[in-house]
């Protein structure tokens, strides 16, 4: 028994306004992935910052402690470095915020699109990613 097997071609015109929704869609997608990566390292800087703040609770309060800015590290007070590394971990979760703002933004319009080229492709695009 021989088995075959028929593609049915469709021909369908790309337009210039097609053109530019797909590379609208790959520019979103390549923004996405970005996106991501920046995201995974906020959370893991985040993560570090608890982990520290874990540790400075078990910490003498007459204690200096080396704290990091730029280059070089200071000896401050246990209490101002708690403070710092509050005020660091506020704006990480701001930054993270902002970051999963953007990426929502991003997929609800790479959806719209999504919804528009396969209407006039169908299965001669794809844009699962």
């Amino acid at each position: 028994m021989v088995t075959l097997w028929l593609c049915v071609c469709v021909r369908v015109w790309l337009t210039r306004a097609d053109q530019d929704k797909i590379n609208r869609f790959s520019t979103l997608h390549q923004k996405q992935s970005s996106l991501q990566t920046e995201l995974e390292s906020k959370h893991q800087e985040k993560e570090y910052l608890t982990d520290v703040t874990s540790e400075l609770e078990l910490a003498d309060e007459d204690e200096l402690v080396p704290y990091k800015i730029g280059d070089s590290f200071l000896h401050l007070p246990l209490e101002e470095v708690q403070e710092l590394l509050e005020k660091s971990t506020e704006k990480i979760d701001e930054e993270i915020a902002e970051i999963e703002k953007r990426i929502d933004g991003n997929r609800q319009v790479m959806d719209g699109l999504k919804v528009e080229l396969y209407e006039k492709f169908g299965k001669a695009i794809n844009l699962d990613v």
